[in-house]
């Protein structure tokens, strides 16, 4: 499972990579861990990349306002997102959790328990729920995401099969057969969606 994890504090960051990259996932494999201090460039990296969690403060930005906004650009770009903050607030985890988080928990609990412990369990909870049932947690399933953008998939994939996960398209091929056994080999977790995309051109020539 791929894990992205922000902060901008260099060491809580540190802490939190360490804590994740030492346990194992729901499928009994360690986490592979990205951790990064900026969320602009980790909006930029859900835009190339797949992971499958994403672990983000709060406080992001010059304000509560914009940490808020990153927060919700976050949750639409991610299937789940955790949000581990120090500065805990009922408005904001309700304000959280309404736009689509996994889970808001505390760097410092009040009840005394262990934050480390705390994001693993969540973690492991988020990523069983992800093998499970893929599509659950993401902002829109990948075949409703199909539907809404078969004019462009019919214009850059006509005739193929395309593999969609997470709202991309991760991979194509003419042959079905082909494709899906590159998908099962390359995602064992969560699974893309494979649909054929007509090509059009074809079609009014017949």
């Amino acid at each position: 499972m791929n894990v992205l994890a922000i902060d901008d504090q260099p060491e809580a960051l540190k802490q939190i990579a360490k804590a994740v990259s030492a346990a194992q996932g729901p499928d009994g494999k360690p986490y592979g861990v990205t951790a990064l201090t900026d969320h602009t460039e980790a909006i930029e990296r859900l835009g190339n990349e797949r992971f499958d969690v994403v672990i983000t403060d709060m406080v992001m930005g010059s304000g509560e306002a914009e940490g808020m906004e990153v927060l919700r650009t976050l949750i639409g770009k991610s299937p789940i997102t955790i949000v581990l903050t120090a500065y805990p607030s009922i408005p904001n985890c309700v304000e959280a959790m309404r736009a689509g988080a996994w889970d808001y928990l505390e760097k410092v609990p009040d009840d005394g328990s262990d934050a480390y412990e705390n994001l693993l369990a969540s973690l492991k909870a988020a990523c069983k729920r992800r093998m499970e049932q893929p599509e659950t947690g993401r902002p829109a399933s990948d075949a409703r995401w199909v539907h809404e953008h078969l004019g462009e998939l019919t214009r850059d994939y006509p005739g193929e099969v395309v593999a969609v996960l997470d709202q991309k398209v991760v991979d194509h091929d003419a042959s079905y057969g082909a494709l899906q056994k590159r998908v099962q080999q390359q995602y064992r977790v969560a699974r893309p969606t494979l649909v054929s995309i007509p090509d059009t051109q074809i079609e009014a020539i017949e």
